[in-house]
């Protein structure tokens, strides 16, 4: 199968559902603005790699696409929700290539705007659970709610790191797990859910799901220091600046010495570091940690692919297309 074809698909139905739910929050002109910033990110794109996640792991125990697509939709909501408060408590500018939400309409709408999302994943999860059992509906309401809850416990942890000294890598990859890879997870675990496949499949789908997770945001700290801003639609070095301790950043700062370190400190959580400070800061990150970042990424997505494949599936060719999907995770230019 071929999986440009497939999750254009998905992300055509998922944003179809999106839009036409924001497009009817437009009939009054008091409310229009909230509901144009509620879509704002959604017009700038994204991978849709979660409703795809989700989506493909309900085929694989044939489920019904049309709740999965409803569910993809509800996850891919959520997701920009956090963008949305992340941009915000970051004070990020741009994202997808766009301004963010609360540089075009101002923190109050953006804060509602999030507020709105979040209210309205649920309302699309409630859709694609209707008429299953009940036990099915209070199994997938608990994964996601306690998913959200967990996001927000990654959220914080990554806000806190940056004050932080000696963070450990083993902190970070807990940080990530919560953060990014509990929204992998749910997709995954929440399609599988939905589709009726056996508890012990759903936990494996669920390992699969933290896994690619944990690849996704190592790869997407690698891309947030050497990417191409032209296709990440992010600025560079933001990460830097912000003083976010990456594994990138960690582990550079334990295999430095102490006139490298000394440089990485200067720059570490400065919004407008000397040009020259930041040039070799990211030379010494080059050398002592991005070939070890890489490896740790590919690593995880190797284990979710074994996880995958220990999973009795309907489908060999969604099998395939989450496979796929895993080494995406780590070859994606943006």
């Amino acid at each position: 199968m071929e999986l440009e074809g497939y999750i254009a698909e998905i992300a055509r139905n998922v944003n179809g559902i999106i839009m036409g739910e924001l497009e009817k929050g437009k009939s009054s002109p008091f409310v229009a603005q909230l509901y144009e910033a509620s879509a704002h990110l959604f017009r700038g794109g994204g991978k849709r790699l979660r409703p795809a996640i989700l989506v493909s792991s309900l085929d694989l125990f044939g489920g019904d696409r049309e709740r999965g697509y409803l569910a993809g939709a509800a996850v891919e909501v959520i997701h920009v929700f956090t963008l949305i408060h992340d941009d915000i408590m970051d004070r990020d500018e741009v994202r997808r290539g766009l301004p963010t939400v609360h540089v075009r309409w101002g923190e109050p709408l953006a804060i509602l705007a999030g507020d709105l999302l979040h209210a309205l994943a649920f309302s699309l999860l409630g859709r694609s659970l209707s008429g299953l059992s009940s036990q099915v509906i209070s199994s997938a309401l608990d994964l996601f709610s306690s998913s959200i809850m967990t996001i927000a416990e990654g959220q914080a942890m990554d806000i806190s790191f940056e004050k932080a000294e000696n963070i450990t890598e083993s902190d970070y990859l807990d940080m990530i797990r919560r953060k990014t890879a509990y929204l992998f997870a749910c997709s995954a675990a929440l399609g599988s859910k939905i589709a009726r496949a056996d508890e012990s499949d759903v936990s494996k789908m669920w390992e699969f799901g933290i896994k690619i997770g944990t690849a996704f945001q190592i790869a997407d700290d690698i891309l947030g220091i050497f990417g191409d801003e032209r296709e990440t639609g992010k600025p560079v070095f933001s990460d830097i600046r912000e003083g976010k301790k990456t594994i990138l950043i960690i582990k550079a700062l334990s295999e430095s010495s102490s006139s490298e370190r000394a440089v990485l400190l200067r720059v570490l959580g400065r919004r407008d570091p000397p040009k020259e400070d930041l040039e070799k800061a990211v030379d010494i990150i080059r050398e002592k940690s991005l070939p070890y970042a890489q490896f740790l990424a590919q690593q995880y997505v190797e284990s979710a692919i074994s996880t995958l494949e220990s999973v009795d599936s309907k489908s060999i060719d969604s099998k395939n297309v989450l496979r796929e999907i895993a080494m995406l995770t780590i070859r994606r230019k943006k």
